[in-house]
Order: structure tokens, then sequence, then C-alpha cells
């Protein structure tokens, strides 16, 4: 190898060794506090308004459990034109057009999630800039399309810097979003990179209707080991019609319209958000002993107040209400 081949490379390495260890900051703060939080929690979604398939429990969490809520936004989200018409008049913009529809759409659902984000008391939102392919089911794709080594740096520097006590991700069922699925899997990856002491607890979250009955029952996603979960059937459920602790006429479904509502360039996801009234939450095996010991705490801080919570765990129920 020549000298300036060598003096390249050598560069190359310093470049790639200098990015990992640049700390990753916020890119917008919108519930900062100077106080301990009771807890930490890292929400990692694949696009804008994902948040909304939790809203009610991030609400609780942080208005009302002392503790804090960061988030990770890997896509920028702007292939969702496709239901954006009613938003182009009220916005005044034209958003359904390749090219300039795709930039405009980007910073606007940019905007939208961050004031989502002040309404359910999101502390630090961090935005990974990938590109948002459109609808799939295929978790592949992102692996394709996205940076993944740097989104996989930037996932393993946050949870090693904050020291997170629950990471949150939307459940990578096959049916659900490609992009969805790939985050979990990328997230958990991170997860296990920590070392075992360190290691949070992992749940995945999804929302259903009250009239669909029962929760789905989601072991793993096949070809995809790190997804399984410690049991087949939702560990925690938490019903957005509880009644709010500052008034028992009112429930979480209010707040979670405050959140779906910053969503207006999203016409179908307004449409199908405000029927779900069930927000399920499945335990990845991946946070080994630490990850049960830091969700077993978690319960106990929620249990303090309890609003509402149903615990599943081991065969046995245990029911919380107002």
């Amino acid at each position: 190898m020549s000298g300036a081949k060598r003096g390249r490379a050598t560069l190359s390495r310093l470049l790639r060794s200098l990015a990992t260890s640049v700390p990753l900051w916020p890119h917008e703060t919108t519930f900062g506090s100077q106080e301990e939080p009771a807890f930490k929690v890292l929400l990692v979604v694949a696009h804008p308004d994902d948040e909304s398939e939790c809203a009610a429990v991030l609400y609780r969490v942080t208005h009302e459990l002392g503790g804090a809520v960061d988030q990770v936004v890997v896509t920028n989200g702007e292939a969702g034109a496709q239901y954006s018409a009613p938003a182009q008049a009220y916005y005044g913009l034209i958003l359904g057009e390749e090219t300039s529809g795709r930039k405009r759409l980007a910073r606007l659902r940019r905007k939208e999630v961050i004031r989502a984000g002040k309404i359910l008391g999101i502390r630090h939102n961090y935005f990974f800039n990938q590109r948002d392919t459109g609808f799939t089911f295929d978790p592949l794709e992102g692996f394709h399309v996205w940076n993944i080594e740097l989104v996989r740096q930037e996932l393993f520097k946050l949870l090693r810097r904050e020291s997170y006590d629950l990471v949150l991700v939307l459940l990578p069922s096959a049916e659900t979003h490609g992009h969805h699925q790939t985050v979990a899997q990328l997230t958990l990856e991170a997860v296990t990179n920590l070392e075992p002491r360190d290691r949070p607890a992992v749940l995945g979250t999804r929302t259903v209707t009250s009239e669909t009955g029962g929760p789905e029952s989601f072991s793993e996603l096949d070809g995809f080991p790190l997804t399984r979960t410690t049991n087949s059937e939702p560990v925690w459920t938490f019903d957005r019609r509880t009644p709010l602790q500052c008034h028992h006429a009112l429930d979480y479904s209010i707040v979670v319209n405050w959140v779906i509502a910053e969503h207006k360039s999203q016409g179908i996801f307004q449409m199908e958000y405000g029927r779900r009234t069930q927000e399920h939450f499945w335990l990845f095996e991946a946070g080994g002993p630490s990850g049960m010991a830091r969700w077993r705490k978690f319960l106990r801080t929620a249990e303090e107040r309890p609003v509402g919570w149903v615990v599943r765990e081991a065969g046995f129920e245990k029911a919380f209400s107002a």
C-alpha cells in the first residue's frame, strides 16, 4: 500500500472513531427539568406520529409518575403524503408532489411531532433523518435504504449515556409496517450490546380497539430471534378510558386526541387512531435479568399511584383502578 493510501486509510479510521465517540445531543428539548426523574424511558420509533401508540402511558409517566421520556424518530416521515390532502388547505402547502412535496412534508412532520411531544412531556427528541420509503411489510427494507451503522451507533451511545430504565418500541408483528419491525430489531441489537448489568427493560407496544376483543398473541418475529418476548400475551395493559387523576369525569383519551390532532398532515391516521382504546405492552427477553429488575421497579412506582393499570405476569393478573 502506498503512503498516500495508508494516510487515507488512517484518516478514515480516525474519522470513524471520532464519529463513534462524539456525544449525541438532542435536536429538540421540549420538557426539560432540573429534577432527577424517578425513572427514565426511551421511545424509539420509525415515523413522526408513532408516539401515539402509547400516548396515554407516556403522558402518565411524565405528568403523574415523575418519569422522564426521550424519543428517537428514525425516519423523516416524508412518504406520508397519500392522505395529506386536507392538510394542504390547512397549511397552505402542496404536499403531494414527489420532490418538493416530500421535503415540505418532512419539515412539517418534524414540527408536528415536536408539538405532540410537548403535550406528552417528551424531554428530548432525537431525529436520525433516515429516508421514509413508504409503506411496506418487509422488515429488511430499512436495512437496505438507511445508514444502518449510524442508527446502531447512535442508539448504542444514547442507551449507554442515559442508562434508561425502560425502552419502548412498536410491536414488530409481521402484519405491521416493516419500518417498525426494523426499528425494533435495531433497538434490541443496541440493548444486547450493552453490558448485561446495564440493560433496560424493552417493551413492544400496540394499540387496539376494545371491540376487537383480547390482544393478539406475539412471541417473536420470524427470522429475528432478538424479538422473542417473555410471554406471548401482553404483560401490561392500559385503558385510555381510565379516568384522569385531575378529574374523574374525564379520561386519558382526551390527551390522546390532543396528540392525534397535532398530526394534521396524516389523514388516515387521524381517522384510525381515535378509535383505539387499549395500549398493550409485551416484554422482550433481550433485557435479561437487569431489564426484568428495572421493569419490576417501574411497576412498584406505578403501584404507588394506581390509576387503571393492569399487570399480567407468569400466569397471574393484578388490576388497579382509580
